[in-house]
């Protein structure tokens, strides 16, 4: 038994027609397996300490039998989250554990790419986000190279997923990886419960007005996950965020990081771990079922105790936050509210700013 937490519409500034001599299936590669049917899952974690964080990253990837996965000749994408264009604990990735995973991939893989693309609601660029994170800087220690994922071409994809058929945007680099980690922040989220390795690869979509997108979010997440081959995952616990997120809401220091070999797998554990149950995380259930990996306990080998870190989160969401959630439901309601004449007067109503840029720290209140 395993043991619980033990061992001319437009969609933003690119017009859809562009798309339509890019409408495909998945792209052709060599054939990739997001989960080994026969296999459990395995996700460790270790206590965090700056001093001896490179090789605890290391140790733990070695421990899941990452150069199985990622080879000498291998593409590898990183995906941190930058939901703001600074550094807030529980937030946005932490710079050193960004680092020492982009040092460690391009000591064994011959290209290691670090990306983010422009903020939700256009708040922000890309540009100015990945240069106030410092990963211009973080590229020339590491030998990375760094991508903005609102820039460059892109390609709208149709896929069917779990019944239902779903379209994404993606930049047409990420498709060309073979393979991809997200390194997300252990945080709740307004509209999805969590926001963790599924949810944070939502910013591969280039688009900064990609809420435009959100109905059917769950099976577009998993649609994404399988398309940039989404594999390993560091999630960044050093800080939690609870009560309201993704930006928002209280920072808790945790002090751990979790590695797994499967995106459903860890997502599923750091959110028990936040004291949630993982079949009622909509988009972790979809990405399962859409042959992501598992999230029931008993197909999860824990490599570590991870006891020591249980926390009991809880989401306390807003009035305008429950707005927000139900109006994404329907695509008419969400242009409505966000890109149409009358979206000034609507924020107006509810205490907002429409369209607000964030630049420091305190902007995104």
């Amino acid at each position: 038994m395993t043991k619980h937490l033990k061992s001319k519409r437009s969609l933003g500034h690119v017009r859809l027609e562009s798309f339509v001599g890019h409408m495909s299936s998945s792209p052709t590669r060599g054939e990739w397996v997001a989960h080994d049917s026969n296999g459990r899952s395995r996700v460790t974690g270790f206590r965090y300490n700056r001093a001896s964080l490179a090789a605890d990253i290391r140790h733990a990837l070695e421990s899941l039998n990452w150069e199985k996965f990622i080879k000498s000749d291998s593409r590898v994408f990183v995906k941190p989250n930058f939901a703001l264009p600074f550094y807030k604990p529980g937030v946005t990735t932490t710079e050193s554990v960004l680092e020492a995973t982009l040092g460690i991939l391009k000591d064994r893989a011959s290209e290691v790419y670090v990306g983010e693309s422009d903020g939700g609601a256009d708040s922000f660029t890309a540009d100015y986000s990945l240069r106030n994170h410092g990963i211009p800087e973080i590229c020339r220690r590491t030998g990375a190279t760094m991508l903005n994922l609102s820039a460059g071409q892109r390609k709208r994809i149709r896929e069917t997923s779990n019944g239902r058929t779903v379209e994404v945007t993606l930049p047409s680099q990420l498709l060309e990886m073979d393979e991809s980690i997200s390194i997300p922040v252990l945080k709740v989220h307004a509209v999805t419960q969590v926001s963790l390795s599924i949810k944070n690869m939502w910013g591969c979509h280039p688009d900064g007005m990609r809420l435009f997108d959100h109905k059917h979010l769950a099976e577009r997440l998993a649609l994404i996950s399988k398309l940039v081959r989404l594999r390993f995952v560091v999630v960044d616990a050093i800080y939690g965020l609870n009560r309201r997120g993704p930006m928002h809401g209280d920072p808790v220091k945790v002090g751990v990081i979790l590695v797994g070999d499967n995106p459903v797998a860890t997502d599923a554990t750091a959110t028990r771990l936040m004291g949630f149950r993982a079949d009622q995380v909509r988009h972790i259930v979809a990405a399962s079922r859409a042959g992501l990996g598992p999230y029931q306990e008993s197909n999860i080998e824990l490599l570590e105790d991870l006891t020591p870190f249980q926390r009991s989160f809880y989401l306390k969401s807003t009035g305008v936050d429950i707005l927000g959630a139900w109006t994404f439901r329907s695509d008419y309601l969400t242009r409505l509210v966000f890109g149409s004449p009358v979206s000034e007067l609507i924020y107006k109503l509810v205490g907002r700013k429409f369209r607000k840029k964030i630049f420091k720290s305190g902007d995104e209140f």
